[in-house]
């Protein structure tokens, strides 16, 4: 009688096997890309947008998209003062989780804090 048991264990560890993998892929991140390389706009509505150091300027207030549906611009609420900002979306990475933009536009210059000279 210790063959069905062997069997049901077979099954259930091959069953287990299968499903892991699936949902591990479940979640999958993309490598980064600019925000404009997507064919589809994604859902950033209040995410947080970071420079390259890892600070948050803000968080995304909207996304325009041009004729064909892709991401062109990004109004970002800043966490410094509330402002809002426009970027394009040429300017920003996203991996499917994190946006990052760089520093290199005034206007995200601006939105950085402030460094300051160690005092001696």
């Amino acid at each position: 009688m210790g063959f069905p048991m062997t069997a049901f264990r077979s099954a259930a560890l091959c069953g287990f096997l299968v499903i892991i993998p699936g949902l591990a892929c479940a979640e999958d991140a993309l490598a980064p890309v600019a925000l404009n390389s997507l064919s589809e706009p994604p859902k950033l509505s209040s995410k947080p947008i970071m420079d390259q150091q890892g600070n948050v300027l803000g968080q995304v207030e909207q996304l325009a998209t041009d004729q064909d549906g892709k991401p062109s611009a990004l109004s970002i609420r800043a966490a410094k003062d509330g402002s809002t900002v426009v970027v394009s979306a040429a300017a920003v990475s996203y991996d499917g989780h994190t946006l990052v933009t760089s520093s290199d536009q005034p206007q995200i210059a601006a939105l950085q804090p402030q460094r300051t000279a160690a005092a001696q």
